[in-house]
């Protein structure tokens, strides 16, 4: 599972856990006060992510560039393709499995390296606005901080998926119809020749797991027109290749704007993200791991 943090890929995980596919161990799940059931992410992964990006010289909020740029920061990595092929099975001891977390979506090349070639991809995407206010109520980051770093995690998964079985998506589509993305996700699973058990229907499951009333705010492509054109280019080639397909062709985009970086400089690695737990947590109170940023919006 591949999107930018605060763009709905806890609600996409389980789903697809619904359809049948495993997470981590239950002992192993990221968990919050406010949401008992589990944000679907993999706490031993999540830390070994973030010792990734901290060998790279890198952050979840400030993640390299693409490019050339990118694999030299990647060339720092100490950590082995076995040490985290270890990891990985102890967290994930059954297949078929899902994981999700939105820092893999900057460390792409390592994982496909470390996983194999089988691995297929859903990337959820989110309106940029709409995580970007979601991002300023959870860490009081700038919409134009937020905005830079929507575009950098998404140019990456354009850039590093390329070749990959990948279903892209809209959150949009999973908070309205919630049964009707099921059912796709399902056919998309399917035909890439995965064994799905049988399971209960795509509304029973939908109707669960799935809360309208969580999508907080919603924006439209007109309200991004006048924003930093990169942003508006990167979302356009996202719109225009969602759904389905066995081998991801990276659509071609401009380079990537100088503000972008001044943007995530002006934050850099070193700064430590405010945290706020979410206004709807019952007493507001203080979150399990004030690293972990990705929880319903």
């Amino acid at each position: 599972m591949l999107g930018m943090h605060r763009s709905g890929t806890s609600a996409a995980t389980r789903l697809v856990h619904a359809l049948g596919p495993a997470v981590c161990a239950p002992g192993d799940m990221v968990r919050g006060p406010w949401n008992p059931s589990g944000h679907f992410e993999s706490r031993s992964l999540m830390h070994l992510n973030d010792a990734l990006l901290a060998q790279m010289g890198m952050t979840w909020w400030y993640p390299p560039p693409s490019g050339e740029a990118y694999f030299a920061a990647a060339a720092r990595i100490t950590t082995t393709g076995a040490q985290a092929r270890r990891v990985f099975r102890r967290v994930h001891r059954s297949t078929p499995w899902v994981w999700k977390d939105p820092r893999t979506s900057v460390l792409l090349p390592f994982w496909r390296g470390v996983l194999g070639p089988r691995l297929a991809a859903v990337v959820v995407v989110r309106n940029p606005l709409e995580v970007a206010a979601s991002l300023h109520h959870r860490h009081g980051v700038t919409s134009a901080f937020a905005l830079a770093l929507w575009e950098r995690y998404n140019r990456l998964i354009v850039a590093h998926s390329s070749g990959m079985p990948v279903m892209v998506t809209r959150y949009s589509d999973l908070v309205a119809d919630a049964a009707a993305w099921l059912e796709g996700t399902r056919e998309f699973l399917e035909g890439l020749g995965m064994r799905l058990p049988a399971a209960a229907s795509a509304g029973a499951l939908a109707g669960e797991f799935i809360d309208p009333g969580l999508r907080h705010s919603a924006h439209s492509r007109t309200d991004l027109v006048g924003l930093r054109p990169g942003t508006l280019a990167v979302y356009d080639a996202l719109e225009a290749a969602v759904g389905p397909t066995d081998a991801f062709a990276a659509p071609k985009l401009l380079p990537e704007a100088v503000d972008v970086a001044v943007e995530l400089d002006a934050v850099g690695p070193s700064t430590k993200l405010a945290w706020h737990p979410p206004p709807w947590a019952p007493g507001r109170p203080n979150a399990e791991s004030t690293d972990n940023d990705e929880h319903p919006s």
